[in-house]
């Protein structure tokens, strides 16, 4: 089990880490900047204990901001394969996922989430 104590400071310096890096001190709303202080203050303040993706999105956000995440990420593609084998599937949403976390083109993008999800739908060990 979580100490609530311990998952406030670790989001608190997810969220320092974030604000820290220059390119998202542009005054234009970065949106990990946003996420990262709307989780904060949701554990924080509402006493909510993050879910199972919020985990994973926050150490995704870790890696992002701290060297980058790379293409074969296990955890972010567990992600996605759970935007897209749900009951209502969100390939949009898949996208904007490898998007976030892979520096990588729309095109290049929809591409992967496509074979993704036709591995998946034919049973195949992806």
């Amino acid at each position: 089990m979580h100490n609530h104590d311990n998952i406030i400071k670790k989001l608190e310096k997810l969220y320092w880490k974030v604000h820290g890096l220059p390119e998202h001190n542009d005054g234009k709303g970065n949106t990990d900047l946003v996420w990262c202080r709307n989780l904060l203050s949701d554990v924080k303040d509402g006493g909510l204990v993050p879910d199972k993706t919020e985990f994973k999105m926050a150490n995704l956000m870790w890696k992002k901001h701290n060297g980058g995440v790379s293409k074969d990420n296990d955890v972010m593609w567990s992600i996605i394969d759970m935007l897209l084998t749900q009951e209502r599937p969100s390939k949009i949403q898949a996208i904007k996922i490898y998007r976030k976390f892979v520096d990588i083109t729309l095109k290049s993008a929809k591409e992967a989430v496509d074979a993704r999800e036709y591995g998946l739908k034919n049973g195949w060990d992806v």
